[in-house]
């Protein structure tokens, strides 16, 4: 059976199955030139102290299987905080299970209840996600462009 719901980052990192699922969301959304993933748990723990951080998971028979953090960010140009995913992930074995969907209105509901008036979503380019939310009512709004920046 599927589950959904909020859950301490702490907790998602200390379930078995997260190295693994961290390290296909990585081979799946690293961007070339990046550095490699190095989280700052410290800084993930006090974002959530602070209630700006919010965790939600999902499990098949207690088994995590996918997670979505939502980052409440006080963005200058706005007068009321946006939400934005800072993570978003479901193992391609859970993909057609409606994890993915139910974490993103899970996501939704998390930003609304905290005065959210909308939902920042990134997806890779040509990744599963970002032919999904077009369908859910997400509009593509803006793209972002990365350079890798080197010593001159």
């Amino acid at each position: 059976m599927l589950t959904v719901e909020a859950c301490p980052l702490a907790d998602i990192v200390a379930a078995a199955a997260f190295p693994r699922l961290a390290t296909e969301y990585e081979r799946e959304s690293l961007i070339d030139g990046m550095p490699p993933p190095a989280p700052d748990w410290d800084a993930y723990a006090a974002l959530e102290a602070a209630g700006l951080l919010h965790g939600i998971a999902a499990s098949v028979e207690g088994e995590l299987v996918g997670f979505v953090a939502v980052l409440l960010a006080k963005l200058p140009r706005y007068a009321r905080p946006i939400a934005v995913t800072e993570s978003f992930f479901v193992a391609r074995a859970h993909r057609r299970t409606g994890a993915g969907l139910r974490l993103l209105r899970a996501a939704e509901d998390q930003a609304r209840a905290l005065g959210c008036p909308a939902l920042l979503v990134s997806a890779p380019s040509e990744g599963v996600l970002a032919k999904v939310l077009p369908r859910r009512g997400y509009a593509e709004t803006n793209r972002v462009f990365f350079k890798e920046l080197r010593d001159a």
